[in-house]
């Protein structure tokens, strides 16, 4: 996988596969694989990312491969044809968007399943925030078809509270302060009283979680595996909707700190890099 903190999801999958595994053998997608196929004859083999680029002879290697084959994964938002390609050399598909499903179920996928990569807990954590990331209202989104209607629903708010925006369109609005697009998010997301949410990555969620803030997110259907609406989340269908959870746990401060809270332990017990990588095994080897 791509990026700068990404080698750390691939660490923390494979220390989690240490504790599940009798064996794991790491091998780098820059190394050829295939001598190491025939060696090692594994229960399994793993995949963890699709961009970088595999060579055509370890693509060869992993299509004769008559061990157990499997790719998680690192699509986000957008997949592609290519990934579909790729994804069709393996017995076992799993994306980070369970809207992608269908379409790798249509390009010949047999077997699909949504598995996101949980969050990287060394990074997102519960920490202090100075006063400059602190915030009564931080807006993650962009202001654009459905996000247009949030932000106007909610808009009578911002001269009265310490707002911050981060995504595009955001300038109309020159009561907030707009964060730039490539700045890291992180500490506000621990300075903020409320997140809200829309059109989000997928992964936003667990990120948000696991630094123990609370969340108001747009409903959507990779939500519901993992996470419990009104439990450890609470999500949104409409702009009206939105204002008035918005006003119920703006003046209800214990019942927003019991959703963040409870979204802190889950995001350690119930959807950590634990419980996705043994799923995976299960998927795997007992069905």
């Amino acid at each position: 996988m791509a990026g700068d903190t990404m080698w750390q999801i691939e660490q923390m999958i494979a220390e989690q596969l240490r504790l599940l595994a009798k064996e794991l053998v790491a091998i780098k997608a820059f190394q050829s694989f295939s001598s190491a196929l025939h060696q090692l004859n594994p229960d399994l083999l793993l995949v963890v990312g699709n961009e970088e680029p595999l060579s055509s002879n370890d693509l060869d290697a992993i299509r004769a491969a008559s061990v157990k084959k499997a790719i998680w994964l690192s699509d986000g938002p957008a997949t592609s044809n290519s990934t579909a390609e790729l994804a069709l050399l393996f017995d076992y598909v799993f994306t980070q968007n369970s809207l992608h499903i269908p379409f790798y179920q249509h390009s010949g996928c047999r077997s699909v399943f949504y598995l996101p990569f949980a969050a990287n807990r060394s990074h997102f954590n519960p920490r202090p925030a100075d006063e400059a990331y602190r915030s009564d209202l931080l807006l993650l989104g962009d202001v654009s078809a459905s996000g247009k209607d949030y932000a106007e629903t909610i808009k009578h708010l911002f001269p009265l509270k310490k707002v911050i925006a981060y995504g595009s369109g955001w300038e109309v609005y020159p009561e907030l302060t707009v964060l730039p697009t490539d700045i890291e998010p992180l500490p506000y997301y621990n300075g903020s009283e409320i997140i809200i949410h829309w059109g989000s990555p997928p992964n936003r969620l667990f990120d948000i979680a696991a630094c123990g803030a609370f969340q108001l997110a747009e409903a959507h259907p990779n939500i519901y595996e993992y996470m419990k609406p009104g439990e450890d989340i609470v999500t949104f269908h409409t702009a009206k909707e939105l204002l008035e959870k918005l006003h119920y746990y703006s003046n209800h401060p214990d019942a927003k700190r019991a959703v963040a809270s409870r979204s802190l332990w889950n995001s350690t017990y119930d959807y950590s890099f634990l419980q996705m990588t043994t799923k995976l095994l299960h998927i795997v080897f007992n069905r």
